[in-house]
């Protein structure tokens, strides 16, 4: 990727730094002005999201004691025998946004 015209660019930046006044004499700008010029970004994260991020941070350090288990559901995924239970599926979900929910108030 070829940049172009940053000399340009740089004799622009440094010529908007000093002007003349009616008289004719050159005057420059100090940092100070520049500085005051210059707006900053903040971030403002709520307490929902501060939530979620404590709950994603528990739940991604949390030890899995139930490897063997994982593996053998990963197997039977690969080899087309894994059935699943709707209803157990369903009240996980429910449980899921219960808990959710109750963490958010």
């Amino acid at each position: 990727m070829a940049i172009n015209n940053i000399n340009t660019t740089n004799s622009r930046l440094q010529n908007s730094n000093s002007s003349q006044n009616p008289d004719g004499k050159s005057v420059n700008y100090s940092s100070d002005n520049k500085a005051s010029a210059i707006k900053s970004d903040s971030v403002y994260l709520t307490s929902e999201a501060k939530s979620l991020h404590k709950m994603y941070h528990t739940l991604d350090t949390a030890p899995t004691d139930n490897e063997s288990r994982v593996e053998n559901i990963k197997k039977s995924i690969a080899n087309g025998d894994y059935k699943v239970n709707a209803d157990t599926v369903a009240k996980k979900m429910f449980s899921f946004e219960a808990e959710l929910t109750k963490s958010l108030e």
